[in-house]
């Protein structure tokens, strides 16, 4: 079984809906902006490492669109990871790169994506009526989304802006990859029009809602940064946990490169550290995410906050509290990787875009 390095990580959803109402007890001429901008405020100084930013294509409940979301709190966050749920089926990936990137530029370091793939009808009708119809052919079309997405990331190399003012050279022309992706969901010519993200590529996080489901498991090993999990036992996660790091094996990835997360309902209570903790150390997950009833906020916000507090405090006692590392992935001990281009001939990435996979 993989070990862990010691520091527990904590991702929370943060509430974005519009229509709550004054639940935190703030000025209640607050607008929704500074009530969100508040309680990721709170997640922050309570040692969360990351918040995950829902969104909804359709429905009566108002929310904030989540690349925009991320943006503004880029600038009013320091720490805290800013993952923006994105649906493939309604969005471009060249746009969606370009959103993505640039937040990672303005935080960096702190962008994270998770993928939406559900066929929403009531979506699909703001849409032109388009979708991808079957589950399988919603996958095929998030694969493919991913893997533009990451080659349009790589456009240029780390060090091409060079920016010599005696030379009037910008950028090394010869570090500026097109992409020239032709597939069956997407053509996508390149190169992005931003410099590669600080995180290289900003963290995927992948939702897993059945974990029976071997497909969807296999999807999360080959892609995912963070996998979720939904709250079940102890040994049941851990169970899970090695499944995903088994089909990451087969996929040519290191199990070091993958978070696995478990759903954690927030109760309250002095015991609560402890039990998470315990749960942690046997080798159920690599970190939780602290959830509450759907659209909860007020007290059950705070329980969330006094929760992640507790961790922390605990964990300066009896572990390693260091990780605060500058960019998400480096918070979560994550590699960086490498592009593409510094990685791989140009025969084996032709043969990548060929079959779809980055």
């Amino acid at each position: 079984m993989t070990q862990h390095d010691g520091r527990i990580t904590l991702f929370a959803p943060l509430v974005t809906a519009t229509d709550t109402g004054n639940t935190d007890g703030r000025d209640t001429a607050d607008s929704p902006f500074t009530e969100v901008r508040g309680r990721a405020g709170e997640a922050e100084a309570a040692g969360i490492d990351a918040l995950l930013l829902h969104d909804s294509q359709s429905g009566e409940r108002t929310h904030f669109e989540a690349g925009t979301l991320a943006s503004a709190l880029a600038v009013c966050t320091r720490t805290v990871g800013l993952v923006a749920a994105i649906s493939t089926e309604h969005a471009l990936p060249y746009h969606v790169a370009r959103v993505l990137a640039t937040v990672d530029h303005l935080t960096a370091g702190r962008a994270g994506w998770q993928p939406m793939t559900g066929g929403d009808p009531d979506a699909v009708a703001n849409y032109h009526g388009n979708g991808s119809g079957s589950a399988s052919a919603r996958r095929s079309r998030a694969v493919e989304f991913t893997t533009v997405l990451r080659g349009l990331w790589d456009s240029f190399d780390d060090d091409a802006f060079v920016r010599d003012r005696d030379s009037a050279l910008y950028f090394t022309p010869e570090k500026l990859h097109p992409l020239d992706h032709r597939g069956e969901h997407f053509d996508v010519a390149g190169p992005l029009n931003i410099a590669r993200p600080p995180q290289g590529h900003p963290l995927l996080v992948h939702r897993v809602t059945d974990t029976s489901d071997s497909d969807d498991l296999a999807l999360a090993a080959r892609f995912a940064d963070v996998v979720l999990l939904p709250a079940q036992s102890g040994q049941e996660a851990a169970r899970v946990r090695e499944a995903v790091h088994e089909r990451a094996r087969a996929a040519g990835r290191s199990t070091g490169g993958i978070a696995v997360l478990l759903d954690w309902p927030v109760e309250g209570g002095p015991e609560e550290a402890g039990r998470l903790t315990r749960l942690y150390d046997a080798g159920a997950a690599d970190g939780f995410t602290l959830v509450t009833p759907a659209g909860a906020a007020g007290p059950a916000h705070k329980a969330v906050l006094a929760l992640a507090a507790d961790v922390r405090a605990k964990e300066g006692r009896t572990r390693p509290t260091a990780r605060p590392g500058a960019t998400l992935r480096e918070r979560l001990n994550l590699p960086r990787p490498a592009s593409r281009y510094e990685t791989a001939p140009q025969a084996v990435l032709e043969a990548q875009e060929a079959s779809g996979h980055p």
